[in-house]
C-alpha cells in the first residue's frame, strides 16, 4: 500500500477502534521501563561526559488530597516538612552528578509529580538555586521549561514566582468539569478557577498552556464530556492531552475506591472518543499523535509539521537532547548508553541518597539492537514515517528481509489504511495517527520474545 491508498473517508469507527483498543506500551522509551533490571556494575550515566544538551525530570511527589484515579508516584500529605526534607535529599542527589554530567545547556526542564507547586515559593527558588549549581540553566525563549499543576490549590503570585524561575509553559490538570464526575473521582475544581489561572498565566508571559484531560472515567458519558470539551475550548489552551482511563484497581490502591460500576463500558469510551477527536478538530485543534492535540500555531504543532518532534518520559517535546537526568523518586535518566532509575518508596529514596548520594536501583545497558529498534520506534512516532533506506544501513541488512517478521505483524495495519508503504518508506496514514502504539509494537524485540510477561494500559 502507497502514502496514496488513504482515501477520502477512511475515518475513525467503532468497530477499527475496538480492533486496536488492546494493551500495548506507550514507548516513552526502548526497551520500556517494565524491562529495567539490575545493572549488574554497568554505569550508563559515564556517556554523561560526551554530550552538547541536557533534558531535566524532577519529581515532585507530594499532594494535598487522593484523587481516586491517579496511576502516579505520589504521597497524600499535610505535612510540609517531608517536602521540605525530600527536597534536601532532591538537591543532594543533583550534587552527585556534578562531576558525572557535562557542564551544557539545559533546553528542556520538567518539574512533575504529584503535585510540583506542592512546594512553597521559597522552596521553587531554593530548588532551581539549587540545581543551577550543577547544570547550566539558562532560561529563554529558546528552552522549554514547563511544570505540573493543580488548578485547586496554585494561587496567582506562585506564577509570578515560575515566571522569575525562567518556567515558560504551564500544564494544568483538569481532568474533566462535570460536578458528577470530579466528586467520583475527588477532585473538584471549577472552570472559574482554571480561567483565573490561565488569563493569570497567559498575562504573564507563560508561551504555551497545556490543559490534561481524561475520557473514560466513572460518571462521565458522551453528554457530560461534550459539555467539558465546550468548556474547555472556551478557555482556549494551546495544548490539550486527552487520555485514556486504564481502570486498574488491582495495581493502583486509589482507583479501588472507585466504583467499577460507575466506569463506562468499552463501547462508551469509544464513542467518546469518536465525540471528542470531532469537536477537537472541529475547533482547530491538530491531532499530533497519541494523545495530543495542539493550535496550529503553537510550538509543538509547528514542530509536528517540520518533522522535528522529540519523544520522552514526559511525553513529545520540542527540546532534543542529548541526555536525560531525572531526579526524585521513581525518577529515570537516559543516555546513548541505557537508562537508570531511582528507587519508588520516599523512605527507601531518601535513605539511599544519605548513604551513598544516588538511588539508582535498576536500569538497561542498550545493545546494538536496542538502539536500532530505539530509533525506529522513535521515528514512527515523532515523524510517522520511518526511512527504510536508513533502517536498512544500521540493520546491515536488506529492509524487507531484516524484518520480515515485523512486517508480517503488521500487515493488519496495511490493510485497515493505518500505515502505508512503498520501496523506500514506511509511514503512518492520517487516521494511524491513533494507533502508532500498536505499530511501534510491531518492532519490540521483547514485547513479542515472551521473556517477561507485562501488563499495559490499553490504546483507548
Amino acid at each position: 500500500m502507497t502514502q496514496e491508498s488513504n482515501p477520502a473517508g477512511w475515518e475513525l469507527s467503532a468497530d477499527l477502534l475496538a480492533r486496536y483498543s488492546g494493551p500495548c506500551p506507550r514507548y516513552t522509551s526502548y526497551p520500556t521501563a517494565d524491562r529495567f533490571a539490575p545493572l549488574g556494575g554497568t554505569e550508563p550515566w559515564r556517556a554523561l561526559q560526551d554530550i552538547r544538551s541536557l533534558s531535566l525530570y524532577v519529581h515532585i511527589p507530594f499532594c494535598q488530597s487522593l484523587c481516586y484515579f491517579c496511576a502516579c508516584n505520589k504521597v497524600i500529605t499535610q505535612q510540609y516538612g517531608l517536602a521540605s526534607s525530600y527536597l534536601e535529599r532532591l538537591l543532594q542527589e543533583a550534587q552527585w552528578y556534578r562531576d558525572k554530567v557535562a557542564r551544557v545547556p539545559v533546553t528542556q526542564l520538567h518539574l512533575g509529580g504529584g503535585t510540583p507547586t506542592f512546594l512553597s515559593d521559597g522552596d521553587l527558588r531554593r530548588l532551581m538555586e539549587g540545581l543551577g549549581e550543577v547544570f547550566e540553566l539558562r532560561p529563554g525563549d529558546d528552552v522549554e521549561y514547563s511544570i505540573e499543576a493543580d488548578p485547586r490549590t496554585l494561587e496567582v503570585e506562585t506564577l509570578d514566582t515560575l515566571r522569575e524561575l525562567g518556567f515558560n509553559r504551564l500544564s494544568l490538570g483538569i481532568q474533566d468539569f462535570n460536578a458528577d464526575v470530579q466528586r467520583a473521582i475527588n477532585r473538584v475544581c471549577t472552570p472559574e478557577q482554571v480561567a483565573q489561572l490561565t488569563n493569570a498565566a497567559r498575562e504573564r508571559g507563560f508561551e504555551s498552556i497545556s490543559y490534561d484531560l481524561i475520557y473514560g472515567l466513572p460518571k462521565q458519558n458522551l453528554t457530560t464530556l461534550e459539555a467539558t470539551l465546550e468548556q474547555v475550548l472556551e478557555l482556549s489552551p494551546d495544548r490539550i492531552a486527552l487520555y485514556h482511563y486504564a481502570h486498574l484497581p488491582h495495581r493502583f490502591k486509589a482507583q479501588r475506591l472507585i466504583d467499577t460500576d460507575l466506569v463506562p463500558s468499552a463501547s462508551e469510551k469509544i464513542a467518546m472518543q469518536l465525540a471528542a477527536v470531532s469537536q477537537l478538530g472541529q475547533a482547530g485543534y491538530e491531532f499530533l499523535g497519541m494523545d495530543h492535540f495542539a493550535k496550529p500555531g503553537d510550538e509543538l504543532a509547528k514542530a509536528a509539521h517540520a518533522g522535528m518532534l522529540q519523544r520522552n518520559f514526559q511525553g513529545y517535546t520540542l527540546m532534543p537532547a542529548d541526555a536525560l537526568v531525572g531526579l526524585g523518586a521513581s525518577a529515570i535518566s537516559y543516555s546513548r548508553d541505557g537508562y537508570w532509575q531511582n528507587l519508588h518508596r520516599l523512605k527507601e529514596y531518601a535513605q539511599a541518597i544519605g548513604e551513598r548520594g544516588h538511588a539508582v536501583c535498576r536500569g538497561w545497558q542498550l545493545n546494538d539492537d536496542d538502539r536500532l529498534r530505539q530509533w525506529l520506534i522513535s521515528e514512527l512516532m515523532c515523524r510517522l514515517r520511518l526511512d527504510k533506506g536508513e533502517a536498512a544501513r544500521r540493520a546491515g541488512a536488506p529492509f524487507d528481509v531484516f524484518f520480515h517478521e515485523e512486517l508480517e505483524r503488521l500487515q493488519p495495519m496495511f490493510e485497515d489504511g493505518l500505515l502505508w508503504q512503498d520501496a523506500g518508506s514506511l509511514g503512518v496514514t492520517e487516521r494511524g495517527r491513533w494507533f502508532v502504539r500498536n505499530a511501534a509494537a510491531a518492532f519490540d524485540r521483547y514485547l513479542h520474545s515472551r521473556e517477561t510477561e507485562a501488563r499495559y494500559s490499553r490504546v483507548l
